[in-house]
């Protein structure tokens, strides 16, 4: 790629004009994504932190280089482009930055985080133009798989999950009382607790889906056929999974299917239906067009004057990008309120306290203005006392 780039315009300036070619292009974006990502720095570390500890969001981590991935094996079509400055996209960087704005006075951390993702497409359609943010839509759309959302989707989950399991039973001749997630066999009790709803399968899968739809077919419909379908697969697959752990449970009374070996069986039934996808996704594979893969020879640069509109663009840019976090800096409460002081009640008759808590253990409660944790006991059993405000 970088030897594709080289042979492009023996010089940038010329003419009093500044040519707009490709290495240019790429080192202002570069640019431009790296100060994104100083500036909102906190935004793209809360989703880091919930990728390290979240093995729902784990595959976070992977998402940027699956996308460098992506747009590295069609570089070369890239490179038949015409990078052009877009003003037009100003206007969504700064509406996104506005939104991220708004998010981080109401503390909705996703919407930051959906707001700070949203805009590296933004930059892209500014700095390279529509037709290269066209050609790289679905690689950054990918991006989108790096927010940790979603969890509204467990509740649904799980009631899906207990009706085909209970369904599935009743089928078999099973006797099962149903209430909730709470499922009553003879055997014994079972539950579709939050883990057993299948979310981490289904984003797992569609994330998969994706990467292999984008390799797999050239055709939209295609690839929007197969991600509809690695939608759904999960959920049913999740359904057979559940009845199938409480059929094993049941028949073996008990002694098979729980603690360690539901897990064990959730992650190799899923590897299982990840690859039976996969097998009949390839049915409809579609050959590589004939001389896809062979360089193409890079255009001839884009040239605008050097005191012009489309010369404002990267400062127009910068300034927006700027917009968002100088704002919420401004919007944060003075350190001239006055201090608060929370007191802890007094102790009833027969109790001790309040007494100071030696505990460095506290519920994690961001950003409260004042906090208070004392101890109080009766015959030597203490109960705590956390207050946030």
């Amino acid at each position: 790629m970088i030897d594709g780039l080289a042979r492009v315009g023996p010089q940038t300036i010329n003419s009093g004009r500044l040519r707009w070619n490709w290495p240019m292009a790429l080192s202002a974006t570069g640019i431009m994504l790296l100060l994104l990502l100083a500036l909102y720095w906190p935004t793209a570390l809360s989703m880091a932190e919930i990728w390290w500890r979240s093995d729902t969001f784990a595959h976070g981590m992977l998402v940027v280089p699956i996308v460098l991935y992506m747009i590295w094996i069609h570089h070369r079509q890239l490179l038949g482009l015409t990078p052009r400055l877009q003003p037009r996209g100003l206007w969504l960087i700064g509406a996104l930055a506005m939104l991220w704005l708004l998010a981080r006075l109401a503390d909705i951390q996703v919407v930051q985080q959906l707001a700070l993702v949203a805009m590296v497409p933004a930059l892209v359609l500014t700095l390279l133009g529509r037709e290269v943010a066209w050609a790289l839509a679905f690689p950054l759309g990918y991006l989108f798989f790096a927010v940790p959302m979603g969890e509204g989707l467990v509740s649904p989950l799980q009631d899906f999950t207990a009706w085909f399991t209970v369904k599935a039973l009743q089928l078999t001749g099973i006797p099962v009382y149903w209430e909730g997630w709470l499922i009553q066999l003879p055997s014994g009790d079972f539950e579709v607790a939050e883990a057993c709803s299948g979310m981490r399968y289904l984003i797992a899968s569609l994330a998969l889906g994706c990467l292999y739809a984008y390799l797999t077919y050239r055709s939209l419909w295609r690839r929007l056929a197969f991600i509809a379908f690695s939608a759904v697969v999960p959920i049913i697959a999740n359904g057979l999974r559940a009845y199938g752990i409480v059929m094993l449970a049941h028949l073996s009374d008990r002694r098979l299917a729980v603690g360690v070996d539901h897990i064990i069986y959730g992650w190799v039934f899923f590897g299982l239906v990840v690859l039976v996808m996969f097998w009949v996704g390839s049915w409809w594979r579609e050959p590589q067009t004939q001389g896809e893969d062979q360089s193409v020879p890079p255009p001839a640069p884009t040239d605008f004057p050097l005191v012009g509109s489309r010369l404002l663009v990267l400062p127009a840019a910068v300034g927006l990008l700027l917009a968002g976090p100088l704002l919420a800096l401004e919007s944060r409460p003075q350190d001239s309120r006055p201090t608060l002081a929370l007191a802890a009640p007094p102790a009833p008759a027969g109790w001790e306290g309040p007494l100071p808590a030696t505990q460095q253990w506290l519920p994690a409660f961001r950003e409260a203005d004042a906090q208070l944790h004392r101890v109080y006991r009766l015959e030597q059993r203490p109960v705590h006392l956390y207050m946030a405000y």
